[in-house]
């Protein structure tokens, strides 16, 4: 079992580290989480439930949180009502990347990446209330950063990506990284 200690850092940032780590371990392993922001426990047991990960065990030991996540094949629903908004976003931003694909020059070259569809979902929300969301497009999260379902928001200049990616983390929103889109398709962190 792998172990992240995020103690000292508080929200979003032991999420978003947990996301990172989990999503370097195979489905079915398991990460255990060291944690002593109060709200962590919410906020890890709605994201496990966001994401698709199981909350294994969570216990109160010396002052800090313990969790055990075991990392699951992404988030599938628990109703009918959840599986088709879950399909139809994701039929929505394919179609969006497929038609990006015939317009060269409409392509992005940064994404911004969450720690999971629900913050993404979120954020934009936020910014299109801030009137900020023209500068990017919602695309799905390409299977060389993530094999599993997701979401990342798509810049044409680097400038727009890191001014809303540094925007969303000052208003406590869950990203994680800027990746740069090369031609190798291996999407380099630039955060």
């Amino acid at each position: 079992m792998q172990e992240i200690d995020t103690r000292g850092l508080f929200c979003p940032l032991p999420l978003t580290l947990v996301s990172k780590k989990l999503k370097e371990i195979e489905v079915g392993d398991t990460l255990k989480v060291l944690a002593d922001d109060k709200a962590f426990k919410k906020d890890v047991e709605i994201w496990c439930y966001e994401t698709g990960n199981e909350l294994l065990e969570f216990k109160e030991e010396n002052g800090y949180f313990v969790a055990v996540i075991k990392r699951g094949s992404g988030f599938k629903g628990e109703s009918i009502w959840d599986k088709v908004k879950f399909i139809s976003l994701g039929v929505k931003l394919h179609f969006i990347k497929h038609l990006l694909d015939i317009i060269p020059n409409k392509k992005p070259k940064y994404l911004i990446t969450f720690v999971s569809v629900a913050e993404g979902i979120r954020a934009n929300r936020f910014l299109e209330e801030k009137n900020m969301h023209s500068r990017y497009v919602m695309l799905p999260v390409p299977k060389e950063i993530y094999p599993h379902c997701g979401l990342v928001f798509g810049f044409k200049k680097e400038e727009d990506a890191r001014k809303i990616y540094e925007f969303l983390k000052e208003n406590k929103f869950a990203v994680e990284d800027i990746h740069k889109v090369d031609k190798a398709k291996k999407y380099p962190k630039i955060t």
